[in-house]
C-alpha cells in the first residue's frame, strides 16, 4: 500500500464518521470528490475500510474483480499476440529482412530482403522444392 493511500485512508476515517451517510447517500461519488480519486481507487478504498453496507460492499468486490479480470484477460491476449509475433520469425529473419547474413560495424543488418526474396521465388520454377537432379552422386 502507497504512502499516500495509507495518509488517504487514515483521513478517510475521521471524515467518513463526520458524514452521517445513509444507505440511499452518494458515498462513492462523495469520497472521489473529497479524495480526489477515480471511480476505482474509491471503491478499492471504500471496500479496505469496510464502512458500507453489506450490499454495497458486496456489489463493489464483484465490480472490482470483474474488472480485474477483464484487465487479465487483456494483458493475456496482448502477452499472446506480443509472442506470437515475436515467434513469426526464424532467428535470422527480421520484419525488413528474410535472411540476415551479418551486421554492419554500426549494428545494422544487410542480407536478403523479403521484396527480394518474393522475386527470387516468382523466377524460380521450383520454389520450395529440390526435385531437380544434381550433377553429382
Amino acid at each position: 500500500m502507497t504512502p499516500a493511500r495509507k495518509q488517504r485512508l487514515k483521513e478517510a476515517r475521521k471524515w467518513w464518521k463526520e458524514q452521517g451517510f445513509t444507505d440511499d447517500s452518494h458515498i462513492l461519488s462523495a469520497y472521489r470528490r473529497q479524495f480526489n480519486v477515480d471511480k476505482v481507487c474509491a471503491m478499492r478504498e471504500l471496500v479496505l475500510l469496510g464502512v458500507l453496507s453489506p450490499e454495497k460492499q458486496t456489489q463493489y468486490k464483484e465490480q472490482l474483480a470483474a474488472r480485474d479480470r477483464k484487465n487479465a484477460e487483456k494483458r493475456a491476449r496482448r502477452d499472446e499476440k506480443k509472442s506470437a509475433d515475436e515467434s513469426a520469425f526464424e532467428p535470422w529473419q527480421d520484419e525488413n529482412f528474410f535472411f540476415i547474413a551479418g551486421y554492419t560495424s554500426g549494428g545494422a543488418p544487410y542480407g536478403v530482403t523479403w521484396e527480394e526474396e518474393a522475386e527470387i521465388e516468382a523466377k524460380t520454377d521450383t520454389p520450395d522444392s529440390m526435385d531437380f537432379e544434381l550433377p553429382f552422386d
